[in-house]
């Protein structure tokens, strides 16, 4: 499929990035579809049943015990299918806690508001959303920094610094929004978090938490934080 997008954009002249991510764009308008379906109606009630619901927003594929899983595609361990750019169908105060990892950078930064502020409306009071994001700031201070060991670790793949910051940004077109800690503490603030707490990697002490991937440069390249809704 890949190789015939290329021949068709390379013949038409059309950007592979249009493409691709329109392509997207239609595939969420059947995701859309999906949640009036009897099936996601089944798949929610199971969710809302559980006495300490937890959720992860685009999961993966990754898998945790305790957890249910969210995100746009059908797999086994998606628990939930859904656009989590249009609301979350939970009620207030109804979530024990929240979590995602490199999710948010995925959102334009009045989605990732919208999303922040649904999150808080359906957390329980004093839950809390630990949210883990590319740091951009991190990037760009050991850019100035001339810091050619953090770029090894961090972003190992790219032979030069500027292409690394330029990957983290932009991932091919699949970044929408760029984070540090001041820029995240700020829109956790504005959705009603009553603290953004800076963490590092497995270092809650919500035990239930403590999934973050710990490859060195999955850590060396990320922010954590925690935000807490007020009890």
């Amino acid at each position: 499929m890949k190789e015939i997008m290329k021949w068709f954009c390379k013949v038409s002249g059309i950007p592979t990035y249009f493409l691709r991510q329109n392509s997207h764009e239609i595939k969420m308008m059947f995701v859309r579809a999906y949640r009036y379906t009897p099936m996601f109606r089944r798949r929610l009630a199971t969710v809302k049943a559980d006495l300490e619901p937890s959720l992860i927003f685009g999961c993966g594929e990754t898998q945790n015990s305790g957890w249910f899983n969210i995100d746009c595609f059908f797999s086994s361990n998606v628990d939930l299918v859904m656009d989590l750019r249009r609301g979350l169908p939970f009620d207030d105060r109804s979530i024990s806690n929240c979590y995602s990892e490199h999710f948010l950078e995925h959102l334009l930064p009045v989605e990732a508001a919208s999303h922040l502020a649904d999150v808080h409306r359906i957390l329980k009071r004093g839950g809390i959303y630990r949210v883990i994001v590319p740091d951009t700031g991190k990037f760009m201070r050991k850019y100035a920094e001339g810091d050619s060991e953090f770029f090894s670790l961090a972003h190992p793949w790219e032979a030069f610094p500027m292409d690394a910051i330029y990957s983290i940004v932009n991932w091919g077109g699949d970044h929408r929004s760029i984070y540090d800690y001041d820029t995240l503490e700020r829109c956790g603030i504005e959705a009603g978090f009553e603290q953004v707490l800076i963490s590092s990697v497995n270092a809650s002490n919500t035990a239930l938490l403590n999934i973050d991937r710990a490859d060195e440069h999955r850590v060396a390249e990320s922010l954590y934080v925690e935000m807490v809704k007020a009890g």
